[in-house]
């Protein structure tokens, strides 16, 4: 029976035999051993398409003689959409016709019903893909290479199909966020690397922690990759994510790994353009550098920038750091709301560790270059016995 089964399974790459076995029990209990599916029997059997199951039936059976649906061909559909990119784009115009705006608005609809997520959601994450995507549905494809959040929507449907158990790209967080909804958590975790998506861990509120720049730099300082999320008086939600965390000092941290976002009142990503080295800064009571925690600047220009007051920050328009953008719609905004939030794991090494590291370069210590960083790791909550906070070495006659 086994090798029968899985003679029969052959003509479809990517589903298994126990998948194969699962699909046809639901199959034939719903038509009664039959080899051919009514529009009735299908509706209440697949019910992970929603609303548009009748119409997606009947797209289905196009492709029949009989007017009834075989579940070879349903299959064949199915694994097409659990193959390549190209694969997927064509079982989508098979269900949902051949126009890119049905695809996408049922694609969102049924993956954001099947999460509970809210109508506000499913509008949010539709507006999204939209932005992201200007090919013709011809082009589908090219799409799902820019935008690879869309695909995973997409073969969410044909996985629920044969009850496949897929993995979540939701984080899980460690507490509740006042910022960051379900569809913000989903499109920002799709832009972080793989082994950072599974657990966020919130290290900043000032909702918590209270409206304090020095709290806030206990709590980010040599803490690992982070966000930065804040919501203006006037109600605009936006942030940026440090590749490399942040660490107090003059010097800035972070690869092109690091990107600004929008989350109100649109959502967007802007990528770094690789023109600048000058992605994450934290200093604090400086006479000569600025004062604050930002990306992507200098002086006192900057796409984001939180002054050491905490009462507000910069935010010039389009820097030459990332994408054209302007996040706080306003050149000076006020922090209603500000959290930071890691995700993944804590850096193996310590932030004394960072620094003795740094200390060990060829390179002189931040320490040498500006005895006033002493100040910052003081702030920091810092003790001063590791020889990496050591004096500055006396200048040569």
């Amino acid at each position: 029976m086994g090798a029968e089964q899985s003679k029969k399974r052959k003509d479809f790459k990517n589903i298994s035999d126990e998948e194969y076995k699962r699909f046809m029990d639901t199959y034939k209990k719903a038509t009664s051993g039959r080899s051919k599916m009514t529009r009735e029997e299908f509706t209440p059997t697949y019910t992970i398409i929603g609303e548009f199951n009748v119409q997606c039936y009947y797209r289905l059976v196009k492709l029949e003689p009989s007017g009834l649906l075989q579940a070879k061909t349903f299959l064949k559909i199915i694994d097409d959409g659990l193959g390549h990119f190209d694969s997927l784009a064509k079982a989508l115009k098979i269900t949902f016709g051949d126009q890119k705006e049905p695809i996408m608005r049922n694609v969102v609809k049924i993956f954001c019903d099947s999460n509970k997520f809210t109508r506000e959601d499913q509008v949010r994450l539709y507006d999204y893909f939209e932005g992201e995507n200007n090919r013709p549905v011809e082009e589908l494809e090219h799409f799902f290479s820019s935008c690879p959040l869309f695909p995973y929507c997409a073969a969410f449907i044909y996985q629920k199909l044969i009850e496949r158990q897929g993995d979540s790209k939701m984080p899980v967080l460690s507490d509740k966020s006042i910022l960051l909804g379900n569809v913000d958590q989903l499109i920002l975790n799709s832009h972080l690397p793989f082994d950072r998506r599974k657990n966020w861990t919130m290290l900043f509120s000032n909702q918590r922690d209270g409206n304090s720049f020095s709290q806030l730099l206990r709590k980010v300082n040599g803490e690992g990759p982070c966000f930065i999320v804040v919501r203006t008086m006037r109600g605009r939600r936006f942030g940026f994510f440090a590749s490399h965390g942040l660490l107090a000092g003059p010097q800035y941290r972070g690869t092109a790994e690091c990107f600004l976002f929008q989350l109100a009142p649109v959502l967007a990503v802007y990528n770094a353009t690789g023109r600048t080295d000058n992605y994450a800064y934290l200093n604090y009571q400086q006479q000569s550098l600025p004062n604050g925690l930002g990306i992507g600047g200098a002086e006192d220009v900057w796409p984001f920038f939180i002054h050491e007051s905490f009462e507000g920050g910069l935010c010039q328009k389009n820097s030459s750091a990332f994408d054209q953008c302007w996040l706080a719609e306003e050149e000076h905004f006020k922090i209603k709301h500000l959290e930071v939030w890691r995700p993944g794991d804590k850096p193996a090494k310590s932030f004394e560790e960072q620094l003795l590291e740094a200390e060990r370069s060829p390179e002189k210590s931040i320490i040498d270059k500006d005895p006033e960083a002493r100040a910052v790791l003081e702030m920091a909550g810092k003790s001063m016995h590791s020889e990496a906070y050591r004096d500055p070495a006396p200048l040569l006659d």
